[in-house]
């Protein structure tokens, strides 16, 4: 949700700097191997189509999930002199890095499913379990390790869908925006400048 709202505020913001030209310019992002971002995203899908349940039923599904990192790593090296690539990048890693540290899912506490889900209780939600439909395993704050960078973050009413977030999450989102709003010609940070004589 947190990505796909970054996506909708970049347009607008996209829309109010480049006023009529904004899919010009987005078309003029000179992006290499934009593919492997959409394969990554794909090879996401299975895990986040999955009900709740115990992490050992979804061991492909995640298999999969870690191996979208890798391939998001790979865009944005490629990618690395893009404007705002840099950022996704760090928000790629800020999100790999806590994932690894919890076998392999993004942990996420009983307290924080409570506020994306109003009306059920911390007893609902039983710690090691993947949380349905997410990239999620349900932790004790205690026990998540590198827990400052899990989703920790709340997108609460009136969004539709209460949605939980991390700071990777965050930053990804952010580079998203900042990617939208440079000129296509602009968008390649330390080209050579032509000079005149």
């Amino acid at each position: 949700m947190i990505l796909a709202l970054a996506v909708v505020l970049g347009l607008i913001a996209a829309l109010v700097h480049h006023r009529g030209r904004v899919f010009d310019e987005i078309a003029a992002i000179p992006l290499q191997a934009a593919w492997v971002a959409v394969l990554a995203l794909v090879l996401q899908w299975p895990l986040l189509q999955t009900r709740e349940g115990p992490v050992q039923s979804v061991r492909v599904q995640q298999a999969l999930f870690l191996l979208s990192h890798v391939l998001l790593l790979i865009f944005v090296w490629r990618n690395r002199r893009v404007t705002g690539i840099q950022v996704v990048g760090l928000g790629v890693i800020c999100n790999l890095l806590v994932i690894l540290f919890n076998g392999g899912f993004m942990p996420i506490t009983p307290e924080t499913l409570t506020q994306i889900n109003p009306g059920t209780t911390l007893g609902r939600w039983q710690p090691g379990l993947h949380y349905g439909y997410s990239k999620d395993v349900i932790l004790l704050r205690e026990e998540a390790r590198l827990w400052a960078l899990s989703d920790i973050f709340v997108l609460p009413y009136p969004f539709p869908r209460p949605t939980a977030f991390s700071l990777g999450d965050l930053l990804i989102a952010l580079g998203i925006i900042v990617l939208f709003q440079r000129p296509g010609a602009q968008h390649t940070s330390g080209a050579p400048e032509s000079s005149s004589r």
